[in-house]
């Protein structure tokens, strides 16, 4: 529901600038207005794609990869915890602390989807500390590498780049006293 809501509120993005554009005739006598009205929007997409879309955890094989709004983390099966208490949810990963997944925290949307999303994310979790081998163990020691985390950088920055002119392009114009 909320991978929805976020991508309806994208499309509404581009109907509200065209909306204003043509109809309400906005920045036709000021640039200034259109930059800041593009930017705007831009900048409540870039929002809309960080918290509603993009965050997920993914299980490859025996390792566990969360992507949350501006981070993501990764870490060995085996060497992450689930932590569930009052109603919050969280991944201990060994190496990096915990870690509270975006699509895991409960909400008012939260659904039989959302509930059997976090009970599997639980059991492969536990099905992977219980069958620890070994060599599972001892990854770090074998060239494996543990817990990381990264911040995240992708084609949705892109939308960054329009809000980021338009402050440069005020802070140029208040300095220089025109």
């Amino acid at each position: 529901m909320v991978f929805l809501a976020s991508a309806l509120g994208v499309a509404a993005q581009s109907v509200a600038v065209a909306y204003l554009v043509l109809v309400d005739g906005v920045g036709s006598d000021d640039l200034v207005d259109l930059a800041a009205l593009l930017s705007m929007a831009s900048l409540f997409a870039w929002f809309f794609v960080r918290v509603g879309i993009q965050p997920l955890i993914v299980v490859e094989g025996d390792t566990v990869v969360v992507h949350n709004p501006l981070l993501s983390y990764q870490a060995p099966l085996s060497q992450t915890q689930f932590l569930a208490r009052g109603g919050k949810f969280a991944l201990r990963l060994e190496g990096v602390g915990h870690v509270r997944p975006r699509v895991l925290c409960r909400s008012v949307l939260d659904g039989d989807r959302a509930r059997s999303a976090r009970r599997e994310c639980r059991e492969l979790i536990r099905e992977a500390r219980l069958g620890r081998t070994d060599e599972s163990a001892a990854w770090p020691e074998s060239g494996r590498a543990g817990a990381r985390q990264w911040m995240r950088v992708g084609a949705a920055e892109a939308l960054l780049l329009l809000p980021l002119a338009f402050l440069i392009w005020n802070v140029i114009d208040m300095a220089s006293g025109i």
